[in-house]
């Protein structure tokens, strides 16, 4: 091998995963062993049962891996190792057949370098891991290093003493102490010392002032009782997310007695870094205009991008945007009543799509609908609903949730219905299926209550779910749309790029990302009564249920925490460059690294599609 061969070989080694950034002298030893082969095309490299004592790097070519019953087990082209599997175990025997499909170079390795290689490099071991769960795994938590020390901090580091007064004070008193202690918040206590509520400057503003309540009532009053604690070990971020979604700024700290320890506001993590989320949740219930509403709006990016970059998972970043959505529709709503009165016979407002999963990103269409008593009368009530549909749905769009293309919205008279209309809608969809109508309303079963009379929802999903889990042919209908968007995998399970806007090719990380997992989750939650929307939540259900292994639970949550994450952390970098964000993948955009890893997440959702489509569709 002439010289130039061999700078030429260190070049190509030393710029692939997971030889990326070894040390020099690595490389050295490297390149004193390393030897190129030539292999023809329909050759086996070998047989299961065979003794094997090299690691091979494909160069060029490509190979084909068998199992024992003849089954495919997977194809590899250029830039990846095979052998590594034998090597690590005891006897160093195949256990499956490998064949080349092409005429193919290989780089061989000794085994027993690669075995001091794995000894030694952390990194190394971690790619060569024998299961991918753990490799996923482990990508996930190099992924979620944080930028910020904020999310480490611990309550107890976080929480300043709090004012505390017997439940017996009075309204006066109780407002007295506070003003003399410079406090927003005083803990309640019962006559044990333990908290069984909080209180507030707004209770005093909202439950006395504005209400004529008299000052010499007890505190139990108004105080909000029983109310949300954490413990000192928690976490920053787990209050962060519970402001958010609960529309809280101050969280006592108890022992595990219920003994008070001190509290939490939203301006003591503002101090340490806060992600906006919390106080934009906050500041949209206190809005009391559409203009406002529009500025708070336009700092969700912003918000977006310091939940990325503070590495909490796609769960807790969906649930948090998802939270500022939600909190839009329900100020609308409130200032829509005020205009118009209270409505004349009781309704829900719902959400569906990626708002009713609690899966939102970014500012998105929006899906939406009313669930009405059935004492609407359309002559008499249709005036009132028709006119908040539209100012909510027209405030929607204000703030950046543009209006629906397939006009799900409840300003459209079809998803503004009575409860008994909704009940039959499903049971034709449920009952009577149309591959291409349950394909168009797949979303509705993402349904959630946001305002109003919540029974109305509760009683219109009990009533789905006892359906969906009885109907065969709805459930086989629902499994064969699931695989309408499949993984962007190949023959040598490289990518399948799309052409998208100029001539660059692109992974689309929402249709072939997130959305087939969506929609295979959706299946075994509705197959089996499951009542939650989310897709975390509904894979842990799921699997609680035994209606999905724990083992195949938990590889698809990995897989759809990666594939979320990369799509975030996408959107978040073309948020600062000040580009709309889309989910447009490049994978020229990834580290050899992780689009290694971006492929077992892949290759976990094609293998689940696989038994979704055998156990729903026989096939």
């Amino acid at each position: 091998m002439s010289s130039i061969e061999q700078l030429e070989m260190r070049d190509y080694l030393s710029q692939s995963v997971p030889l990326v950034g070894l040390p020099a002298y690595w490389l050295d030893e490297i390149m004193q062993v390393v030897k190129p082969e030539y292999v023809a095309r329909d050759t086996y490299i070998h047989r299961i049962g065979e003794h094997n004592n090299v690691l091979r790097f494909i160069r060029s070519g490509g190979i084909e891996v068998t199992k024992e019953d003849g089954s495919l087990y997977g194809r590899f082209a250029e830039g990846d190792w095979i052998g590594y599997r034998s090597l690590m175990t005891a006897n160093q025997m195949a256990s499956s057949n490998v064949k080349t499909i092409e005429d193919t170079l290989f780089y061989v390795l000794p085994g027993e370098l690669f075995t001091r290689l794995i000894a030694e490099n952390e990194k190394v071991r971690k790619y060569f891991s024998e299961h991918k769960p753990e490799r996923l795994r482990a990508a996930i938590r190099d992924l979620s290093q944080q930028d910020y020390n904020l999310l480490n901090l611990q309550m107890a580091e976080l929480m300043r003493p709090a004012l505390s007064v017997p439940m017996s004070h009075s309204i006066r008193e109780t407002a007295a102490q506070m003003t003399q202690a410079k406090h927003g918040i005083a803990l309640i206590l019962d006559t044990q010392q333990k908290l069984c509520g909080v209180v507030t400057d707004q209770d005093f503003r909202a439950k006395v002032i504005a209400t004529g309540q008299s000052v010499e009532g007890s505190i139990t009053e108004i105080m909000t009782p029983k109310p949300l604690v954490l413990s000192p070990e928690e976490k920053a971020s787990e209050a962060l997310l519970m402001m958010a979604r609960r529309n809280i700024r101050h969280i006592p700290i108890t022992d595990k007695e219920g003994n008070p320890l001190g509290v939490v506001s939203a301006s003591d993590l503002l101090r340490q870094q806060s992600h906006n989320a919390v106080f934009l949740v906050g500041d949209i219930h206190a809005a009391n205009d559409v203009e406002t509403l529009q500025r708070l709006s336009s700092h969700l990016p912003q918000a977006l991008v310091r939940m990325v970059r503070n590495g909490l998972p796609a769960y807790d970043i969906g649930h948090a945007i998802s939270s500022i959505g939600q909190a839009i529709v329900r100020r609308l709503i409130i200032l829509a009543e005020e205009q118009w009165g209270l409505p004349p016979v009781p309704y829900a407002f719902i959400v569906a799509g990626s708002m009713g999963r609690r899966e939102q990103t970014a500012h998105s269409d929006q899906d939406n609908g009313m669930v009405i008593s059935d004492e609407f009368v359309p002559e008499l009530h249709d005036e009132y609903f028709a006119k908040v549909a539209k100012f909510v749905s027209d405030g929607m769009n204000t703030c950046g949730y543009i209006y629906c293309p397939g006009n799900i919205m409840a300003t459209n008279p079809q998803w503004r219905q009575p409860l008994k209309v909704w009940r039959e809608q499903f049971r034709h969809w449920i009952e009577t299926p149309d591959p291409q109508a349950l394909l168009n309303a797949s979303i509705f079963f993402d349904f959630r209550w946001v305002m109003g009379e919540e029974s109305l929802v509760t009683e219109l999903r009990n009533d789905v779910l006892a359906r969906t889990q009885k109907a065969s042919l709805f459930k086989a209908l629902l499994a064969g749309n699931a695989l309408t968007f499949q993984p962007p995998l190949g023959f040598f399970k490289g990518f399948i790029l799309e052409k998208h806007g100029t001539s660059e090719k692109v992974m689309d990380m929402k249709k072939r990302g997130v959305v087939p997992i969506i929609d295979l989750v959706r299946v075994y939650a509705l197959a089996n009564g499951v009542a939650q929307t989310n897709t975390f939540e509904r894979i842990d259900a799921v699997a609680e249920l035994g209606a999905m292994s724990q083992a195949a639970s938990s590889d698809l949550r990995d897989a759809l925490e990666f594939i979320s994450i990369v799509r975030l952390k996408h959107q978040a970098r073309q948020i600062q460059l000040g580009i709309k964000p889309d989910n447009y993948l490049s994978p020229d955009s990834l580290s050899a690294l992780e689009r290694r890893h971006l492929k077992d997440a892949f290759e976990v959702v094609s293998n689940s599609q696989d038994f979704m489509k055998r156990h729903f569709q026989g096939g």
